[in-house]
């Protein structure tokens, strides 16, 4: 059986490749121009589900210049939770999946996170209950097959796009963004990483950065702008809103 990777190790000798990897960065990039189209209105609150380090949260952060306070996220790494405390002076970090918040959400983010657990439904359900109406739910996940990448990750399921979006629907939220992206060089990136998976784990997916994984990384990235302008891929984006139960 395939092993699966350790999230406590990931996080603390991986998060440089992570940060800079090209579908990692699209990712947050997909977040970041969510909010220019919704706003982030002074004394917003936004909480991360499966925050990790918080390296999204801190992008929000600066960009807006949010106060720590106005920041929280949870995560079930307890060295990710660890990372984040100490980068943010906030109440709101949880090493639990359900936490005890007290606090309404203005902004939900959950990006690669819904895959990983059988308890999708949920989530998605306790974001719903934790936002303020009008509240904002930005997720991104994988759609398209499982492969042996998604194993190692820890993905026990994939979704496909109307019915991860039919589900949202009926939890009460109006969709905005709901999309499939990737299509053609990350579906590319996916068959090399299939085809050729140890290698590809053991040169690009863990460890350190090296001058050759920068080079790789950067390159991909700006490639990588065309899925903007093609509605298919194994990547779901989706941008909905909290409307309350009439």
């Amino acid at each position: 059986m395939l092993e699966t990777i350790d999230y406590d190790e990931h996080w603390t000798q991986s998060l440089a490749t992570y940060q800079s990897h090209p579908t990692s960065r699209h990712r947050r990039r997909f977040v970041m121009r969510s909010l220019r189209k919704t706003g982030v209105p002074k004394g917003t609150f936004v909480f991360d589900y499966g925050c990790g380090p918080g390296l999204l949260l801190k992008e929000i952060q600066d960009l807006y210049r949010l106060a720590d306070s106005q920041l929280g996220g949870c995560d079930l790494s307890p060295e990710a939770i660890k990372a984040a405390r100490a980068s943010f002076n906030s109440p709101f970090f949880y090493n639990q999946s359900f936490p005890d918040l007290e606090r309404p959400i203005d902004i939900a983010v959950t990006t690669e996170v819904i895959e990983h657990t059988s308890e999708y439904e949920e989530i998605l359900r306790w974001l719903w209950d934790h936002l303020r109406n009008d509240g904002i739910l930005i997720v991104t996940t994988p759609g398209g097959s499982m492969d042996p990448p998604d194993v190692y990750y820890g993905h026990v399921q994939h979704f496909r796009l109307h019915e991860l979006s039919r589900l949202l629907e009926r939890l009460g939220f109006h969709l905005h963004i709901s999309r499939y992206w990737g299509f053609p060089f990350f579906t590319l990136q996916k068959w090399v990483t299939k085809k050729y998976f140890f290698k590809v784990r053991d040169g690009y997916m863990d460890g350190d950065m090296s001058t050759k994984k920068r080079m790789v990384f950067t390159l991909a990235y700006y490639i990588y702008m065309v899925h903007d302008l093609i509605p298919y891929g194994p990547q779901i984006f989706l941008l909905a809103r909290k409307t309350p139960h009439r």
